[in-house]
């Protein structure tokens, strides 16, 4: 993701447990230049903060594009069903707002 935060709005999170007591926290952002841009980054709770997991378009107008370190994990297909469906709901939410809808 750009080094810019200030073009990015939280949309939500989501996390997995990695056994062990242990989980990862995923959030999703949009970019406020495109909006059809969101970006997932996570954090393993073990005092590294967030990292850039992968970007994708919603609606999809291609596959997402994730950081090489998580492309072919397991986990990919849930991360990216999770965020998509956080990034269409709040779409959608957006939408029946307008035109009170500010993100």
């Amino acid at each position: 993701m750009p080094a810019e935060p200030d073009c990015w709005v939280l949309l939500g999170d989501f996390s997995y447990s990695t056994g062990m007591g242990g989980h990862v926290r995923f959030i999703v952002e949009r970019n406020t230049e495109d909006p059809a841009l969101h970006g997932i980054s996570s954090d393993e709770d073990k005092g590294a903060g967030l990292r850039p997991v992968a970007v994708f378009t919603e609606p999809a107008r291609g596959p997402i594009e994730g950081r090489p370190t998580w492309k072919g994990d397991r986990m990919c297909a849930a991360i990216e069903r999770d965020a998509r469906g956080i990034a269409s709901r709040r779409a959608l939410r957006d939408c029946a707002m307008w035109p009170l809808a500010v993100s």
